[in-house]
Formats: C-alpha cells, structure tokens, sequence
C-alpha cells in the first residue's frame, strides 16, 4: 500500500494512481515534474514530458494561448482555473506559483482534472432537453411547467391558441389564479394526488385571455429535476365544444358529492367507534351504524375516474 511520504508529501507512486496530472513548471516554462494517472490517456509515462517547454508541448509560441498566458499569471503570483479543450478530451486545470524555502516564486504547479465525460453528459442532457421542449412546442394540446408555489415557468406556444396567453403575460403568474373559483377543489385534489403519485385526467374552467371561459381537460405529472426541486408538469385541451365536456362537469360535480359524503361516513365511523369504546345501548350503536350505512355509496364508475379522485390535502404551497 502507497503511503505520503515522511516528510507530509505525495509519494510519486501514490500521485500516479490519481485521475489527474501535477504538473511542475519552472521560470523558464520547462517541465520539471509531470506525474498522475490521466497520463496514459495521452499516452504519455510519468514524467515524460520534464525538459520539454510549454511552447514545445503544445507546439505553439502564442503568449495568449490559455495554458501559456495562465502559467504566466501564476509566476507573477495568481492563480487561474482554466478548461482547456484539447483533441477530444476537456480538462479542467488549476495553475498557482510554487515558492522555493525563501518564499520566492521558482515556478507553478499545476493540477489538471480530465471533466471530458462531464462534459458529455452535460451536452446530452441539453440535448435531450432540447428534443423534449421541440416536442412541447409542437403538441397540439398547451403544455406548461409549474414550480412548488404554483407559478409558471414555461408554456407552450400551444397556449396562446388554447386560452390566449403566451409565456411572457403568464410568467410568475399563479397556475391556480386562472381557475374558476368553484373548480379550485377539484384542481386541489387532483394535484395532490400527483404529489402522492398518482396522475389522472380531470377538467377545470379556466379564463382565457379576452376573459371567457374553457373547460379544459387537463393532466399532469410531477417531475424532479437534477437539483432534486419538484415541479408540476400539465398537458391542457379545451374541450368546451366537445360532446363530453357535459360529462365532465358531471363527473366532477359527482365526485365533490362523493367526497363529502365520504367525509361524513368517516366523522360516523369515528363516533360509532366512541360509542362502542363507551359500552352505549345498542339501540344507540344500531342508530348510529344505520347513519354510516346511509352514507355510504358508491364512486363514479372506475373505468372513468380513479377512486382516490377526491383526496384531501392540497400540496404544500400550491395554494390559490
């Protein structure tokens, strides 16, 4: 097992294990040391490169050419970060002065990291997010990006045909402020839903631009991004027109009943529990058992509408 050597130092052995180069640059921008792991990538052994200048290495007598400029700056005492993309591969390099036991500069050390698959995944990543906001701009149905506290983030240039709006009238703006107040129960439940994963189709009124109303079918979707931030992903169509929009409204005004009725079965079954804890008459826990059993009833078909439609708490921060 390598070990740092007596003295608190690196041993060379130890430094050629690292993914990454230390490179020793005198005043005359000569290397005097070259070690690290990263070597092999280009070919090169451990200190294979001590005698060479840097104007030598990288075949150039450019000052302003970024590793020279920089190794500069640091013999007149900076230190510089730089990325230095070089054929295929990207670096990343941080260069300061080295000072002899007098405490002058006699040169820089450099500590150069190979970020080349970072670099990668960064660009597919964009990519990738560039292939996905192509497809949002060209669905038919308005799609748009909420954060936690309910505020737009993106929208579609669908939305402008759907309710009227483009992104720059809805930036920041509340996605719950545009529904009908009487609906915001339904677009609650639905989002809490979400955040507890599951995910539906659900209608809503909401305002459009000249300020009539669409009855939008809506579905949406949670989404974390890199950073671990949840958002709210939402697909909208106005089906006002449409045959089913009637079906929708019916649905809905079904499911708020439910969810009342639901309510109160549970506060009867709550006191139906106290009374049988307190050993009441059991003319009095019939009564009260008949009082759950007319409550009782069954939801909107479930081929329609999942069960858990109507849940109750709303997610933190999504608030009208």
């Amino acid at each position: 097992m390598n070990s740092p050597s007596p003295n608190g130092s690196l041993s060379p052995a130890l430094i050629d294990q690292m993914p990454a180069m230390l490179w020793a640059i005198d005043g005359n921008l000569r290397f005097t040391s070259c070690r690290g792991g990263a070597l092999a990538d280009l070919g090169l052994a451990p200190d294979g490169l001590v005698g060479l200048t840097l104007f030598e290495f990288f075949q150039t007598e450019d000052t302003a050419f970024t590793p020279i400029a920089a190794t500069l700056n640091a013999l007149r005492g900076e230190t510089v970060n730089y990325e230095l993309d070089w054929g295929t591969r990207v670096y990343r390099v941080r260069v300061g002065p080295n000072k002899d036991g007098a405490g002058q500069i006699a040169g820089t050390v450099s500590v150069v990291f190979d970020i080349s698959d970072v670099r990668r995944e960064e660009a597919m990543m964009l990519s990738e997010g560039e292939f996905l906001r192509k497809i949002a701009e060209n669905m038919p149905d308005a799609v748009v990006l909420v954060d936690g506290e309910g505020r737009f983030l993106y929208a579609s240039p669908s939305c402008a045909e759907e309710l009227g709006y483009d992104f720059q009238a809805l930036a920041g703006v509340n996605f719950l402020s545009l529904i009908e107040p009487e609906d915001l129960a339904i677009a609650q439940d639905a989002i809490g839903d979400v955040y507890r994963g599951d995910s539906y189709p659900f209608a809503v009124r909401m305002r459009r631009a000249d300020g009539s109303w669409a009855l939008m079918e809506t579905m949406a979707t949670a989404v974390t991004t890199t950073e671990g931030i949840r958002l709210l992903l939402v697909s909208m169509r106005d089906v006002s027109e449409e045959k089913r929009s009637g079906e929708y409204v019916h649905l809905n005004r079904r499911m708020a009943e439910f969810k009342h009725k639901a309510q109160e079965t549970a506060e009867n079954l709550r006191q139906l529990l106290v009374t049988i804890e307190r050993g009441d008459s059991v003319s009095t826990t019939e009564a009260q058992l008949a009082q759950v059993l007319t409550n009782v009833e069954q939801p909107p078909h479930p081929a329609q509408v999942p069960t858990n439609f109507a849940q109750p708490p709303e997610p933190p921060g999504i608030a009208g």
